[in-house]
């Protein structure tokens, strides 16, 4: 048989090749969204594992048919073989990760398998198109670099000699490339091999999308994901600092007969509203709306992605996870929705979503959830004001769901998730360029959003239910092109989340609280006065406290401390905001309240995994 000098030439120089490619792409994936990352020179070594392992793991079929021992005349075949699985190892590799330089800035972190397999079967599939369309210069650049390392691949392949190999030797090169990439793969002689929380091992929490590589980390979720064995703190002891089993008592007060509906705007972070851009006010109405309700200044999304704000908003299950609830294992698992809890008091529901059935799942979730219907881009009349890409924009779809609402039978609850502030920012052209010029895009559909949500609140003012209804306004996540610029866990998070009644039945004021999505529940169920027990990771009390995961890191967070909780790492670190000057403390003797704090977020975890892998997040 001919091979190169040695039989392994070819395999190290493909090998390489691939090696190259991902410096290449994270290089590219780097320069796009160095905002993001505070590296040190370490950081760049600390890929090598990842990358390494990467190769290992998607090359093994290549190497086991390069050094399968076969007689010289199946030579061309093999080698075509070899060949095709190579270059697809190098597509692969190149387009997952130059797909994350652009969808980074979306999610902070590298994109998962479910991710993948979610825009693959979605409705929305014609997202995914107009993504690589919209950044066509990153798939330009992806072609070009394909085109690149194919071509050094074919010159090295001319470069190299050729001597014949026994099939004995052959035989024994096989099992020796084998074991040889098997130990690359794994990463470790332990029973673990290398997997993406260990990331955190090696740098800081922000930096380890840096480290990593789209195409390790989309292998490495393939199957559902799972939770450590053992448990950070035993669950009987974990009751002392939580229990996710809440009650609420009638009272003279209760408000059994109140509409409820929800506002959730999209991407609407703390940092879009009360903002003037170019004597421009970006969110006038929702500014307004602000401050004649309880309006929670320092609001918790507990989650990046709008797909991860329904569990948390509804059914008080925060992300603390990788995977998002709604497209992991545990999305079957019973739930005490607000929808479900308030049927049994007689409320009929509704959900609106303008975007195409589907959609992230909403409309199976809703109900899940417990609404009695779904209203999409499937139910609206009018199919000739579809974007062409998300769905019905909210000037359009907004009057609709309201007329919608207002044949409901009292007392009702009724959610409205907007859709038009979200990329790729499709909006109808509607403003003359006394506006549209002094505004981004992006910062325009923000600015109409805000428009239709004021044409919706106009008219609903004139609808009979509207005295008698709590309106609860929150945004899903923080908007994407902001992103960039935060310099604290909360600031990824931050949000305004407010609760609004016409009759005043709540004083308007800013309070200036930790608030988070998984509260809104516990909230209304207790304004209500709705006599029930249910299950929540909220809390129904005002305890100022919120909780958060980002990248393998846990947070809880309230207005003295931050601690960060990294369980791969064995790593605590708190930030103490009591003084004027914040101390941050690693692995070093806390005060008492913290703790406490510690073990209440080490039992909120420990709960949570526990709940969720045994289907225990109802009290029913």
């Amino acid at each position: 048989m001919k091979y190169s000098f040695t039989i392994w030439t070819s395999v190290i120089h493909r090998f390489l090749l691939l090696w190259l490619a991902l410096i290449s792409t994270r290089l590219f994936f780097w320069g796009l969204n160095a905002s993001y990352f505070d590296l040190e020179a370490m950081d760049f070594m600390y890929t090598i594992p990842f990358d390494l392992s990467t190769i290992a793991l998607y090359s093994l079929p290549l190497v086991f048919i390069h050094f399968f021992p076969l007689n010289k005349r199946y030579d061309f075949i093999k080698y075509r073989v070899v060949s095709i699985i190579f270059y697809l190892i190098l597509i692969i590799f190149i387009c997952l990760n130059m797909w994350d330089t652009a969808y980074f800035s979306f999610s902070q972190r590298r994109t998962s398998f479910d991710v993948f397999l979610f825009l693959i079967q979605s409705p929305d599939n014609g997202l995914l198109r107009y993504f690589i369309i919209d950044y066509f210069w990153i798939s330009l650049a992806a072609l070009a670099l394909i085109t690149l390392f194919i071509f050094l691949d074919v010159y090295l392949a001319k470069k190299r000699k050729e001597i014949d190999t026994p099939l004995k030797n052959q035989f024994l090169h096989l099992i020796l490339a084998s074991a040889v990439f098997f130990v690359i793969a794994r990463w470790s002689f332990g029973p673990k091999p290398l997997g993406v929380l260990d990331a955190n091992k090696y740098t800081l929490s922000e930096n380890v999308p840096f480290i990593l590589n789209t195409a390790f980390v989309t292998l490495k979720t393939i199957q559902s994901e799972q939770f450590p064995s053992t448990s950070l703190i035993d669950l009987k002891e974990s009751k002392a600092y939580f229990n996710p089993i809440k009650s609420v008592v009638q009272t003279k007060q209760s408000n059994t007969n109140k509409n409820v509906v929800f506002i959730i705007l999209e991407s609407f972070g703390d940092k879009m509203i009360h903002q003037t851009i170019n004597g421009v006010k970006l969110t006038p109405f929702t500014d307004s709306l602000l401050d004649q309700s309880c309006y929670f200044k320092n609001g918790i999304a507990n989650g990046k992605q709008s797909i991860e704000a329904m569990p948390a908003i509804f059914a008080s299950i925060p992300n603390l996870m990788a995977t998002p609830y709604i497209l992991s294992s545990f999305c079957n698992n019973k739930l005490n929705g607000l929808p479900s809890i308030l049927k049994t008091k007689g409320y009929s529901s509704a959900f609106f979503h303008g975007a195409k059935n589907g959609s992230m799942r909403f409309d199976s979730f809703s109900k899940k959830l417990g609404f009695d219907t779904y209203f999409g881009l499937n139910e609206y009349p009018n199919q000739s004001h579809y974007d062409g890409l998300w769905g019905i924009p909210d000037g359009y779809f907004n009057p609709w769901a309201l007329s919608k609402i207002n044949q409901m039978k009292q007392p009702f609850l009724a959610s409205l998730f907007t859709m038009s502030s979200h990329h790729p920012f499709n909006i109808p052209k509607v403003y003359g360029s006394e506006i549209s010029s002094k505004l981004t895009k992006e910062q325009l559909s923000f600015y109409y959003a805000d428009e239709s949500l004021r044409d919706f609140f106009d008219k609903a003012r004139n609808m009979a239910w509207y005295q008698n209804t709590l309106f609860v306004i929150c945004a899903d996540h923080i908007p994407q092109q902001f992103n960039g610029g935060v310099k604290s866990i909360v600031d990824y998070f931050h949000i305004p989340i407010a609760f609004y009644t016409p009759d005043h039945s709540i004083i308007p004021e800013i309070n200036t609280s930790y608030f988070q999505h998984i509260d809104i529940e516990p909230y209304v169920l207790n304004y209500l006065g709705i006599e029930t027990n249910y299950y929540a990771f909220g809390n129904d009390v005002l305890t100022s406290e919120a909780i958060c995961y980002s990248n393998g890191n846990y947070y809880i967070l309230t207005n003295d401390s931050e601690i960060m909780f990294n369980e791969a790492a064995n790593k605590t670190v708190v930030k103490d905001k009591s003084s004027k000057q914040s101390k941050i403390y690693e692995n070093k003797s806390f005060t008492l309240r913290n703790k406490l704090l510690l073990l209440r977020l080490k039992s909120i975890i420990s709960r949570y995994r526990n709940d969720l892998m045994h289907n225990k997040t109802s009290v029913h």
